[in-house]
C-alpha cells in the first residue's frame, strides 16, 4: 500500500460538461484509497471518503453510507498516512484557511490531502441527482441546496491540486465536510474554526482512470471552462 499516490477518476472538465455516468464502483475505489472526495452517479450528492468508508452528503440534507455497488463519475482518493505529525490551526474564513495552509505546503507543484477534525462553523452545498440527458454542471448547479451549521463537531477532507492540472482537476483546495455523527455534510462554501487538529499528506504520484463513455469520447475537453468552474466551485486558489 502506497501512501503518497493520488488516484483520480475522470477529469473535472468532463464532469463540468455533463458526464455524470458512474464508471468506478465504491468497491474498486477503496482499493486505491481510504480518504478523499468526489460525487456519485448522476451527480447524486457530495462524496466524502473517510476512514475507508464512502459517504454521500445529498441535497436533501441527509448523509448516508454508500454500498460497494454504488459508483462515481469523478473522485480523488489516497491512502492517508496517519503517522504524520498532527498540527493545530485556527481560521476565520475559508480564504484564511487557504492562506494559512499555503505556508505549510512544501511546494504548490505537488498534490496534497488534508484531514481536519474539530468544531466548525460551516456552510455546505450539494446538488440533486440528475436525469438523462444530462445538462452541464454549470447549469444544474444553479439548483443546488445549501445548509449552514454552527459549532458542529466534524471532519473536513480535502485535496490540493497544482495549477498545471487545470481542466483535469480543480487547482487549489477542494474540501468537503461531514459531521462527527455522520448525519450532515457536503461541499464546503464557508468555513471557520478554532484549534482545529489537522494532518497533511504530500502526494507525488498521480494515477488517472479515464471513463469509457460516449460523452468522454465526444466532448471538447480542450474548452476553457475555468470561469464556469469558478462559478460552480467558488474560488479555490
Amino acid at each position: 500500500m502506497k501512501t503518497n499516490k493520488l488516484f483520480q477518476v475522470s477529469t473535472l472538465n468532463d464532469l463540468m460538461l455533463g458526464d455524470y455516468n458512474g464508471t468506478c464502483s465504491v468497491k474498486e475505489l477503496l482499493k486505491h484509497g481510504d480518504t478523499g472526495i468526489g460525487t456519485y452517479d448522476g451527480l447524486d450528492g457530495e462524496a466524502i471518503i473517510l476512514n475507508g468508508k464512502a459517504y454521500n452528503g445529498r441535497a436533501n440534507g441527509v448523509v448516508s453510507e454508500m454500498s460497494e455497488e454504488d459508483s462515481l463519475p469523478f473522485t480523488t482518493v489516497a491512502f492517508f498516512d496517519e503517522k504524520v505529525n498532527e498540527q493545530v490551526i485556527s481560521f476565520e474564513s475559508i480564504e484564511d484557511f487557504k492562506t494559512l495552509l499555503s505556508k505549510e505546503l512544501v511546494s504548490t507543484n505537488y498534490f496534497y490531502m488534508i484531514k481536519m477534525e474539530g468544531k466548525f462553523n460551516v456552510r455546505v452545498r450539494s446538488c440533486f441527482k440528475q436525469d438523462k440527458p444530462y445538462e452541464p454542471l454549470y447549469k444544474v448547479a444553479k439548483d443546488q441546496r445549501e445548509f449552514e451549521y454552527h459549532d458542529i463537531e466534524g471532519y473536513v477532507v480535502g485535496v490540493f491540486c497544482p495549477n498545471y492540472v487545470e481542466g483535469m482537476n480543480l487547482p487549489g483546495w477542494h474540501i468537503h465536510f461531514i459531521s462527527k455523527d455522520l448525519t450532515k455534510g457536503g461541499h464546503i462554501l464557508k468555513l471557520s474554526g478554532e484549534n482545529i487538529q489537522y494532518k497533511l499528506n504530500k502526494l507525488n504520484e498521480w494515477d488517472l482512470k479515464l471513463p469509457n463513455t460516449k460523452e468522454f469520447s465526444s466532448f471538447n475537453l480542450k474548452e476553457d471552462l475555468s470561469k464556469k468552474t469558478e462559478a460552480v466551485e467558488g474560488s479555490s486558489k
